[in-house]
Order: structure tokens, then C-alpha cells, then sequence
């Protein structure tokens, strides 16, 4: 079974147009700016740096979010957890996008042959 055909479209959905593009380097610079923030720049209060990324993900981040608190309960879901429903939140966000340019663009009208007198003229021009 070869999965690379399942994975092709939704990747072309994902990072093959111009939308999904820019709103992920939108997240990826929001994610860039909160590490920095918080292993550069010394703080008093905390900081409110990483809030511009969930609110990038959002809304999709916010089930997967309280899916995390039901799965650990009152203990809290781990950082790591944290993270990786931000990445997913903004590749289904990419995927969405990526949906919604495809369908405001319309498909593409692909030419056929056209035949004129029993020639395809699409190679020998018109007879």
C-alpha cells in the first residue's frame, strides 16, 4: 500500500498555494518571536509573547486544548503536548485555507483536442 498519493493532495492544500504559505510564515514568525521572548529577553511579570500563536491557531486549537485537560485531568497536559496541538492546529488551519483558495479560484478549464477536418491540431496546427 503506498500511502505518498494520500499524502500529495492535502499537501499541495497545505503549503502549495499562497494563503496557506503566508498564514503558516505568519505562525512560524509569531512561534519565533515567543522563543526568543522567552529565552532572551528578561521579564518581571510573564509574558504574554506565546498568546499570539494560539491566537494564530485558533480555533482550532482550542479542542484540541480541552481534549488535552480531559485526557490528563487535573494534573495539566504536558508542554510538549502544548506544542504539538499548535503545530497541528496551524496544518489543518494551512489545510482549510488551502481548501477555501482552491474552491475562490475555481478549478481550472483544461483544453482538449481540438479536432478540425479528422486532425488533432493540438501538434499539427490548423489544416
Amino acid at each position: 500500500m503506498n500511502v505518498t498519493p494520500r499524502l500529495r493532495g492535502p499537501a499541495r492544500l497545505m503549503f502549495g498555494n499562497p494563503v496557506s504559505l503566508g498564514y503558516l510564515a505568519l505562525v512560524l514568525a509569531a512561534a519565533l518571536f515567543a522563543v526568543v521572548d522567552l529565552a532572551f529577553v528578561q521579564h518581571e511579570d510573564a509574558s504574554f509573547s506565546g498568546v499570539w500563536v494560539a491566537l494564530l491557531t485558533a480555533p482550532t486549537v482550542f479542542p484540541l486544548w480541552l481534549a488535552g485537560d480531559a485526557l490528563w485531568g487535573g494534573a495539566g497536559s504536558p508542554q510538549c503536548y502544548l506544542i504539538l496541538t499548535l503545530v497541528a492546529a496551524a496544518l489543518v488551519n494551512a489545510l482549510l485555507l488551502g481548501v477555501i483558495h482552491r474552491a475562490l479560484r475555481g478549478r481550472p478549464v483544461r483544453r482538449g483536442t481540438v479536432v478540425s477536418g479528422g486532425w488533432h491540431t493540438q501538434r499539427h496546427g490548423e489544416h
